[in-house]
């Protein structure tokens, strides 16, 4: 058979779940991004759907797993606050309430001040009142709420007076 008339042939629902097991081996996925691979590849709705139910079954797509695991690596990997992870974990696709679970699972174990203590550690030494601004921005960019933002710099400040 030619490469052409493979091209052709319409993929059967093993073929739809080999692609998604390849697309999770290569890196973890949440099932909106798995639904979203398929769909983009060709495949129906129903075929979306049952690609997912197989996967879930098999425990290869478990998003509330996903979240847990991803909150863990990114937070140990760039500190950060509770509305940016929060953020960044619904544009993964996870649903809102297993983002809102993450988040209080995630900030049970460690307090956003000592992940804004680390972004500070991390940032150096502020010097001058122009780095302690830069601090104080970045730890905004990274999600911190303005009560946490003054608890860490505070000392700073007062340091700098």
């Amino acid at each position: 058979m030619s490469r052409r008339n493979i091209d052709n042939v319409a993929p059967s629902p093993d073929q739809w779940l080999q692609l998604a097991v390849r697309a999770l081996a290569r890196s973890d996925r949440t099932t909106a991004q798995i639904e979203r691979l398929l769909a983009a590849k060709g495949a129906s709705p129903s075929q979306v759907r049952a690609a997912v139910r197989r996967l879930t079954s098999l425990s290869y797509l478990d998003d509330v797993a996903f979240a847990a695991r991803w909150a863990e690596r990114r937070l140990a990997r760039m500190p950060m606050g509770r509305a940016r992870l929060q953020e960044e974990l619904l544009a993964t696709g996870c649903p809102e309430h297993i983002v809102q679970a993450t988040l209080r699972a995630a900030y049970r174990k460690v307090s956003e001040r000592d992940l804004a203590l680390q972004v500070v550690t991390m940032a150096g030494r502020a010097t001058s009142v122009h780095t302690l601004s830069r601090v104080a921005r970045l730890l905004s960019q990274r999600g911190f709420d303005e009560d946490t933002i003054g608890t860490v710099m505070g000392p700073l400040l007062r340091e700098e007076s």
